[in-house]
């Protein structure tokens, strides 16, 4: 995939080896932040650097820039353990976006939703035709943007010892 120029200085791409460490960075900074808030279902255990690692070496990480600094990082998945819980699920082929994550400095300036524009826009041409994902429920940021972008929320569910609202878009 090759980088996309959003504006004079956002540009989307995937992401690469040496990225890692501000990727990795910019999760814990976002775990902080979202754990003193109350949004976040991160901690130290997730997401980890062996989950960065492989997201990097199968190319499904992705990354937003402003100039060179680092401001969004998200993981696109094939399938996801969401896929099995019985949410009156649409019979497309689907995919995850996952570690959606926006730097916390940054935040406010609607990041995330070209992130996700991004993310959804490379999974079209890949194929895909819905898009399934989490928000937790105290994270009422995540809520509001999926909602606003025309996702329909499937139900509650509780997986990894935290309460969501699941997702779905056709693409």
């Amino acid at each position: 995939m090759q980088e996309s120029q959003i504006s004079p200085t956002l540009t989307f791409s995937q992401a690469r080896p040496e990225d890692a460490e501000a990727i990795f960075a910019l999760y814990r900074r976002a775990m902080v932040i979202g754990r003193q808030n109350g949004s976040s279902d991160w901690d130290e255990s997730y997401p980890t650097r062996e989950y960065l690692e492989e997201d990097l070496a199968l190319g499904r990480l992705f990354v937003l820039r402003d100039g060179e600094m680092l401001v969004g990082a998200a993981t696109l998945l094939e399938t996801d353990d969401l896929d099995a819980e019985p949410l009156g699920w649409r019979d497309l082929r689907s995919c995850a976006p996952v570690r959606l994550c926006v730097a916390p400095e940054q935040q406010g300036r609607h990041l995330g939703e070209l992130l996700m524009r991004r993310i959804m826009h490379y999974a079209k041409e890949q194929g895909y035709e819905s898009m399934r994902l989490l928000a937790a429920v105290a994270n009422p940021a995540a809520n509001r943007l999926y909602t606003r972008m025309g996702f329909t929320c499937r139900g509650a569910v509780r997986l990894y010892e935290t309460d969501f609202n699941a997702y779905e878009l056709v693409l």
